[in-house]
């Protein structure tokens, strides 16, 4: 396990008075990212996270809803898939997000899946084979936090993981990706929303 919060990108539309509370889920969260052959390979282990979050004794971190979608095997463009997982994102979020949101929703995992190399070396995107030997696939982690609109003391944070796989053999044959480059792609999305308290601290650091 891990207790880098490098291991998760940060999607972030709280108050300054928020973040640092916003940091400390992070932090938790990124301790469940299981590490193989050093830190060659990596992935967020749901169960144990899911585990940690029901037996967490405080009432500044609560447990709100789990869902996971899949998004079966076409061809279509990063754009279409973009869209797709984004529109998944909207109903697995309590809050209503604006245009404007949306608009930097889909550019977020957009830029992320046109720029692997870059995510993979931020710590936030990992590759993987698949079983088919002529796919292989990459998780992108990412925490998406929202103010509570009726409680300023509480966020939302949603933790997430998004995989997208695609009949591409080699690793660097990825790289380069456009919004508009068409394969046979399908996804995986997991997403867990939890209600977060100002003046939460990640437990292990306790």
């Amino acid at each position: 396990m891990s207790d880098d919060s490098a291991y998760f990108n940060e999607f972030s539309k709280l108050p300054r008075d928020l973040v640092p509370t916003s940091m400390q889920v992070m932090k938790f969260s990124g301790r469940y990212v299981h590490l193989e052959n050093g830190e060659e390979k990596k992935w967020f282990d749901w169960e144990n996270f899911h585990n940690a979050i029901n037996n967490y004794k405080g009432d500044d971190l609560t447990f709100d809803k789990f869902k996971s979608n899949k998004i079966n095997q076409q061809t279509a463009t990063i754009s279409t898939m973009v869209d797709k997982i984004v529109t998944f994102l909207r109903d697995a979020l309590s809050v209503v997000l604006s245009a404007k949101d949306i608009t930097a929703l889909t550019a977020n995992i957009t830029t992320t899946f046109t720029n692997l190399k870059e995510a993979k070396d931020n710590g936030w995107a990992d590759f993987s084979k698949s079983s088919s030997a002529e796919n292989s696939s990459w998780e992108y982690r990412v925490l998406f936090a929202f103010p509570n609109p009726d409680l300023p003391d509480f966020f939302y944070s949603l933790v997430t993981t998004i995989k997208l796989e695609a009949d591409i053999k080699e690793e660097s044959s990825w790289w380069g990706l456009q919004s508009s480059t068409s394969k046979n792609f399908s996804s995986a999305i997991d997403a867990m929303e939890l209600v977060v308290m100002k003046g939460f601290r990640d437990p292990s650091n306790n």
